[in-house]
């Protein structure tokens, strides 16, 4: 268990940080960067598709689903009672819920003021579910008919039950009858019941994947199996709608594609190859992942980057170059937070 532990801790930590590095000043950066140089690509990537496709910035929360089955592999093998662990699992969900309430905005227990879904709580009720499943669940071969069920249904639903447009699919049915509270769009919302049972299937994709770290002896067989599982889940999302607002289930495939082509990357650079210097920085970010998140996201955080450095940047840069020099020290201070934290081993989860 130790030698498990220790490739998650290198691999898992830092595709996780890697993700987050474009939530803390990355993405903005890279937005920024696109402007000034008049590429419309990195700003076309930087922002979300607006109904069917896939950009880059699509990928970087249901990436963290992913993540999560990942960990989960991981987690339940720590614990040898069913109920006590079904405990933990729901417990850490309605953290997730109310932290998501503080992220959105003030909490004000006003239905028609409030908004209710939010991403952390996606991935909080995600993770519960899935965790639930495969402890009731423990052939992988089960899991298998679990995820396909949720996807054969989801797209059922999404088939028959809707025009699959922005205000006569299926989730605009859902959304508006059984979300409570605001929705993020106006006639559905992203983090909706629909679109967090796709979050369990991708959750269970991801704990699939990395139950490999464990079952598959040799780096060699798991690399392979990654890339080909990967590419073989990009190849079934290509007849599919890809629809990140309402995860279709081709936006499920091709996302737990990637991030299983993203996981042999890592796992070849930080537990193979080993490359510390490399890794490092994004493992200092992917163990404090949702204190930072939190703190960039529900705080005054940006403002205080402002006010600490616009001044100076103001002062001895050209205009134009201010706002992506704000994004980089965006970032750099973010990861500061989190690397002083890593230094001193401590690590603030759920």
């Amino acid at each position: 268990m130790s030698a498990i532990c220790e490739q998650r801790a290198g691999s898992v930590d830092a595709m996780r940080g890697f993700v987050m590095f474009f939530i803390i000043g990355l993405g903005s950066l890279l937005w920024h960067v696109g402007y000034l140089t008049d590429s419309p690509y990195w700003q076309e990537q930087m922002i979300h598709a607006k109904w069917e496709g896939l950009h880059l910035y699509d990928l970087i929360f249901p990436l963290f689903v992913y993540i999560s089955g990942i960990s989960m592999s991981f987690s339940l093998k720590k614990t040898s009672s069913k109920g006590h662990t079904l405990l933990r699992l729901w417990r850490r969900a309605l953290v997730l819920i109310m932290l998501g309430w503080l992220v959105n905005g003030p909490i004000v227990w006003d239905l028609q003021q409030m908004r209710y879904a939010s991403v952390l709580g996606l991935i909080g009720l995600s993770g519960a579910l899935a965790g639930s499943l495969v402890l009731f669940v423990r052939n992988t071969w089960g899991q298998f008919v679990c995820i396909l069920l949720l996807l054969v249904g989801i797209a059922a639903a999404q088939y028959w039950g809707g025009d699959m447009t922005p205000t006569g699919c299926v989730n605009v049915y859902i959304d508006s009858r059984y979300c409570p509270g605001q929705l993020y769009k106006k006639y559905y919302d992203p983090e909706g019941p629909l679109c967090i049972l796709s979050a369990t299937a991708l959750n269970l994709l991801g704990y699939l994947s990395g139950s490999l770290f464990g079952s598959i002896p040799g780096a060699p067989k798991r690399l392979t199996i990654w890339l080909t599982a990967g590419t073989l889940l990009i190849c079934a999302a290509l007849p599919l709608p890809v629809i990140k607002n309402i995860w279709t289930p081709g936006f499920v495939l091709v996302t737990a594609g990637i991030g299983a082509i993203l996981l042999a990357l890592f796992h070849l650079l930080c537990d193979v190859w080993k490359l510390p210097v490399w890794s490092a920085p994004m493992q200092a970010v992917g163990r404090n992942a949702l204190f930072i998140y939190i703190v960039t996201a529900a705080t005054g955080f940006s403002d205080f980057n402002v006010r600490l450095f616009a001044g100076t940047l103001r002062l001895i840069l050209p205009s134009a170059y201010v706002s992506p020099a704000l994004s980089a020290t965006h970032l750099l201070l973010a990861w500061g937070i989190c690397y002083f934290l890593h230094r001193r081993k401590l690590y603030i989860r759920v």
